[in-house]
């Protein structure tokens, strides 16, 4: 079996790695253009990232701290955001699971090390499909045959338009934005959390690594200027203290997802496939879920013969439904608003309005009414005092009602960020999750 993987970033690395380590029998080419340059600027996981790095490379903390600058990551302090503008924690739970904050382009070099392939460097102009094999044209004229291709390259800048009017791409338009200005800051005392800040304009993300803060102005390009953002991503660090950083650009992405992931032989992945702000977090751990259940299509197909439709259309059904699902999760964060009233949360608390008119996620919608509901009962004060495992089995876990996730997210999850951004009222009425 032929496999190639498209794509040098860490949904690239990602995919080479795992199938190194589940078909290590197959040819496994991994196709890149050393000359394009990849994001890398979330650097923050969820609990996802470390069990597959372990179970992939056997790797664990330890052996990232030194080589990413890594960071123990147990969940994100929300600061300004909901109703009454109050901090809370979303812990991962139980609390025995943890992420990481790494340094984005050496854990792509570490998963490098995994990675037992054909390495080519150069760019891809066409991916020709036949029944039978997929075709590769590279620049200069050179073609590789190949059973399955994984397509990892990035943001499909150039036909995201097309597509959208084809039907196949979805906006994910109840996330409100769509740009990003990066800062470096100083190292600060170690610690376990990342910060999301609610600001007029859209917030602000700081993750700790051992060597410096990563941070960032998450706003929407539209609504704010340039000018504004800069004046208060300023004001805002200078209220911390903070009088020194190291610019680092600014990134523009789109909030997506494909439909059509799979068209038997070709896996689209990363974010070729979709993405949903915040950042890296919640990309990485979507190509993991994408290459898994890529690999179990591949690992039922006999050689040399194409997956059957009814399990590709499942495939892409499924995907879809955990892309749109952890988009409305995250939706859901803007719909409850801040402390901030500016057009930029005015336009952000209409996310899951927009998300109700939108027929392809109208089921999702309601399953997350009904998540929201069934969380409002579970005591956050019990959730968050209790680090030890033996007694959360004993404690935490009976009181749940949902054991399977919506997308990403548990409802202890959703029980969290409710109480936390103040969504649910004092008396215990079912309430739309889209009636802010």
């Amino acid at each position: 079996m032929r496999i190639a993987v498209l794509g040098g970033g860490t949904a690239g690395y990602i995919a080479a790695a795992h199938v190194s380590h589940t078909l290590p029998d197959a040819q496994l080419l991994h196709v890149f253009d050393s000359s394009i340059p990849t994001i890398g600027v979330g650097e923050g996981t969820t609990p996802r990232f470390p069990m597959w790095l372990k179970e992939i490379a056997g790797l664990d903390f330890v052996d990232l701290a030194q080589r990413c600058n890594a960071t123990l990551k147990t969940g994100v302090l929300f600061e300004g955001w909901g109703r009454a503008g109050k901090p809370f924690f979303n812990r991962f739970q139980p609390s025995t699971l943890i992420g990481y904050h790494i340094d984005a382009s050496e854990i792509v070099q570490i998963i490098a090390e995994h990675v037992k392939a054909c390495q080519i460097d150069g760019f891809v102009e066409a991916i020709e499909h036949a029944e039978d094999e997929v075709t590769l044209r590279l620049a200069g004229g050179s073609c590789m045959a190949c059973d399955f291709v994984f397509d990892a390259r990035g943001f499909p800048r150039e036909e995201i338009n097309t597509a959208q009017k084809a039907g196949d791409i979805v906006s994910l338009n109840w996330i409100p934005v769509n740009r990003a200005r990066l800062r470096w800051l100083a190292p600060s005392p170690e610690c376990t959390e990342s910060r999301a800040i609610a600001r007029a304009h859209g917030w602000i993300f700081q993750l700790p690594l051992r060597d410096r803060i990563n941070c960032g102005y998450v706003f929407n390009s539209t609504i704010s200027s340039e000018e504004s953002v800069e004046q208060d991503f300023a004001a805002f660090l200078g209220d911390e203290g903070v009088t020194d950083w190291q610019e680092r650009g600014a990134l523009d992405f789109p909030n997506f997802m494909r439909r059509t992931l799979c068209d038997g032989r070709v896996f689209r992945i990363g974010n070729t496939a979709s993405f949903i702000e915040p950042l890296e977090a919640t990309a990485i751990g979507t190509a993991i879920v994408q290459v898994r259940a890529a690999m179990e299509l591949i690992g039922h197909c006999p050689p040399a013969t194409a997956i059957e439709r009814v399990l590709v259309d499942d495939y892409n059904a499924s995907m879809c439904a955990y892309t749109a699902r952890n988009s409305l999760f995250v939706g859901w964060h803007y719909s409850c608003g801040s402390q901030w009233q500016s057009p930029f949360w005015d336009h952000a608390v209409e996310g899951l309005q927009r998300a109700a008119g939108n027929p392809l996620v109208a089921s999702d919608l309601q399953l997350m009414c009904d998540y929201i509901d069934s969380a409002r009962c579970l005591p956050v004060d019990r959730l968050t005092a209790c680090h030890d495992q033996a007694q959360w089995n004993r404690d935490v876990f009976p009181l749940m009602s949902r054991y399977l996730p919506f997308g990403n997210f548990s409802e202890l999850n959703f029980a969290q960020v409710g109480h936390g951004l103040g969504y649910y009222p004092s008396s215990p009425v079912t309430h739309s999750a889209y009636s802010n």
